[in-house]
């Protein structure tokens, strides 16, 4: 109805019938948590959907980043270059590791730092970064192969923050990316995270890292960890939605075409390969300079929900309005004009005809 408000987001996880074949095998099995079953039988899974030859499953996104970075960051280093356009999750993941967010611009065309920026940023710093953040946008394929290259040259180790691309990622190699699988992702399983990488080493410690440190001798800490892991019970979950999976992909695609649809012919654009190449659970609308208080309006007006998912920059966050930055005027510019709009299997056709009169 027309007076009713359309909200943003509402995740929808696997519901009770579909997890329940998962549950009644703890029962049987009674390993509740440590790595039991479930949690290796959706590791292979994960390792099946993304290619990679090694995955650590973790308790949450971040901390898939913090501990990747623990491992790969360059000893004796201060800093770690990262976009400022970013959920805030990826700076508390950077200090977190134990290092200083040193905060650069990004692409206009791709919402993402590349490399050629990471380049011209190393001359903005007093001293070499311990490791560069490489953040996927919205659940975007980062670009590998051109971060392979630039780690190859500068000798400044890569981490993928690719939180919301779990089912965009193939041909990952020895830079880690580090995953989602929140309940607002395309595979969530409610709380969780994962680290991919073809690196059998890094792998060995990032999950001897989740449980303590423990490698090679039982029970003891041979390097500096904690408790990350996750439950049988999670892993249940993200069993039951890896059978979902296939399904919610094709919904997901099938609603940003019904967008596309709307949208033809409007000033607004969409990501580069969304719907098509990859999904995602929020879309984002990029609309052009000068609209986007007129286009906020016009969406408060029919009571549509929309965000700015990744706020204006990290850099305008208290907790990190002192730390290392580049020239972010690209930045200040682009981020209030990406703006994300309701995405999920609640929309109806009336609904989306109302918010598309809404854009520019």
């Amino acid at each position: 109805m027309q007076n009713e408000t359309i909200k943003v987001l509402v995740p929808k996880l696997p519901e009770v019938g579909a997890v329940l074949p998962y549950l009644k095998r703890i029962d049987t099995t009674r390993i509740y948590s440590n790595y039991g079953p479930l949690n290796s039988e959706f590791l292979s899974r994960l390792r099946e959907l993304t290619g990679a030859k090694a995955v650590t499953l973790t308790s949450n996104g971040t901390t898939a980043i913090e501990l990747a970075l623990r491992v790969r960051a360059a000893p004796g280093r201060r800093y770690c270059l990262m976009p400022s356009f970013t959920f805030i999750a990826s700076a508390h993941a950077v200090c977190n590791a134990g290092l200083l967010p040193a905060l650069v611009d990004v692409s206009a065309e791709t919402l993402t730092l590349t490399p050629e920026i990471a380049e011209a940023a190393l001359e903005s710093f007093d001293e070499r970064p311990a490791a560069v953040l490489v953040v996927s946008a919205f659940g975007a394929p980062p670009d590998l192969a051109a971060w392979a290259a630039f780690e190859a040259r500068h000798d400044v180790p890569v981490v993928f923050d690719a939180a919301a691309a779990v089912t965009a990622i193939s041909g990952v190699g020895t830079q880690p990316a580090c995953v989602s699988l929140h309940a607002t992702k395309v595979l969530g399983i409610g709380e969780g995270g994962a680290i991919l990488s073809n690196d059998t080493a890094l792998n060995e410690r990032t999950t001897a890292m989740t449980g303590f440190g423990f490698l090679g001798a039982e029970r003891v800490s041979a390097i500096r960890g904690g408790n990350y892991r996750i439950s049988e019970y999670t892993a249940a979950v993200g069993l039951a939605a890896m059978d979902a999976l296939p399904a919610r992909m094709e919904q997901l695609k099938s609603l940003t075409q019904a967008y596309r649809k709307r949208l033809d012919g409007k000033a607004v654009r969409f990501q580069n390969g969304v719907g098509d190449q990859w999904v995602t659970m929020t879309l984002n609308v990029i609309v052009p300079e000068n609209t986007e208080q007129d286009t906020i309006d016009r969406l408060n007006a029919a009571k549509v929900e929309w965000r700015h998912w990744w706020g204006l920059g990290c850099h305008r966050h208290p907790a990190f309005a002192d730390v290392p930055r580049a020239d972010l005027s690209g930045t200040d510019a682009l981020a209030r004009r990406v703006i994300g709009l309701p995405f999920h299997d609640g929309l109806t056709e009336e609904n989306l005809d109302r918010i598309a009169k809404c854009l520019p």
